[in-house]
């Protein structure tokens, strides 16, 4: 393996908060093809560092969220100069510099070229989807494969499984599709609204998520994934790991996380993954969750409209609780005590005022 040692060294002095290296010089280094080499090999060093000093908590969050910020700084090269490094790195970077030592002597085999700039591996991961898009519909087309499409009317769930045992429990009102055969390098869905996904693993065929303009993509895990409305899309991890991007920045959560769109951005936050999940128990649980969602989610399960004639008031958060087997009035009168707002049901419609 071909040591990019100088540029290492200048890249863990700088998550060192050494002051040898800025800002700028940082992205001029991250900006040539050594650089963004020296880069992937430190990040590859992930294992070596982990089996050195043992698994620390989240820390593929903090990588994830020095690259966002990075890309922030890329966007805003007005900010006054300052260094960005969390906390829980500096394990990483001494157990990685030391790795990087003993990979001189060892000559480990290449690496994998990882990813370069997020956006870049965002547009990257999107292209894929689309030649893959493509290459299916071609295929149906030919009548080679036929897609599939499963509706769920509102106040119901519908159990589904995939053709690679993939287990999904869609919420009402929801909508999944996918081909009667998964073919190619990935095994590609698409959803409207919410469903819970129990996924097989297989190694060489990425199992990828379409909801809306986030994508999620995994191996094999437990996680839900609730894309209702384009401004409330949630993916919530229970088990294993999955990479969550939109169209700015790319995420990896851990169990216990949600990835979320904040003006387009996916923004990671711990969570009890039972407050989202809960509806498969037959609970609507709320937990500070902004009206408009839980507006959604009513309107979904009970198949009603919902007309508010405050738009403002739509961001507010409350926390919210019904039994899926309460009627649509029970419901409404918890919202009323829940929110403390003017809300009736008339002619199938929900009214906020």
């Amino acid at each position: 393996m071909e040591i990019r040692q100088k540029e290492i060294d200048r890249i863990l002095d700088f998550l060192d908060n050494n002051n040898n290296i800025d800002d700028k010089e940082m992205m001029a280094l991250l900006d040539t093809e050594e650089g963004q080499k020296a880069w992937s090999d430190i990040k590859d060093l992930d294992e070596a560092a982990n089996r050195a000093k043992g698994r620390q908590p989240d820390v593929d969050t903090e990588w994830a969220t020095f690259e966002n910020r990075l890309h922030d700084m890329r966007n805003d090269e007005t900010q006054p100069k300052r260094h960005f490094v969390n906390p829980g790195l500096a394990w990483k970077v001494a157990v990685a510099a030391a790795a990087v030592l003993l990979l001189v002597v060892w000559q480990k085999k290449p690496v994998a070229e990882m990813k370069q700039d997020p956006v870049v591996a965002v547009a990257k991961e999107k292209a894929e989807v689309k030649e893959h898009e493509e290459t299916i519909a071609k295929a149906v087309e030919a009548k080679k494969i036929r897609m599939l499409t499963v509706e769920v009317p509102a106040g119901e769930t519908k159990d589904v499984v995939l053709p690679d045992g993939t287990e999904v429990c869609l919420n009402a009102k929801s909508t999944l599709e996918y081909p009667e055969t998964f073919e190619g390098k990935m095994r590609l869905v698409s959803l409207k609204g919410e469903g819970y996904f129990k996924v097989s693993h297989d190694k060489r065929h990425p199992f990828v998520i379409k909801a809306n303009e986030v994508m999620t993509r995994v191996l094999g895990t437990e996680f839900n994934v609730r894309c209702y409305d384009a401004k409330d899309v949630h993916v919530t991890l229970v088990e294993g790991s999955v990479e969550v991007a939109s169209d700015i920045n790319k995420v990896r959560i851990s169990p216990n996380q949600d990835a979320s769109l904040s003006e387009g951005r996916l923004v990671v936050a711990n969570v009890n993954p039972k407050d989202f999940t809960s509806w498969r128990e037959g609970l609507m649980y709320f937990d500070n969750a902004t009206l408009r969602t839980i507006l959604h989610q009513i309107g979904a399960w009970y198949d009603v409209s919902v007309v508010c004639d405050k738009s403002s008031i739509l961001d507010k958060h409350f926390h919210y609780m019904f039994n899926v087997n309460d009627s649509i009035e029970k419901a409404i009168q918890l919202l009323r005590d829940a929110s403390d707002l003017d809300i009736i049901i008339e002619d199938n419609t929900i009214q906020v005022k």
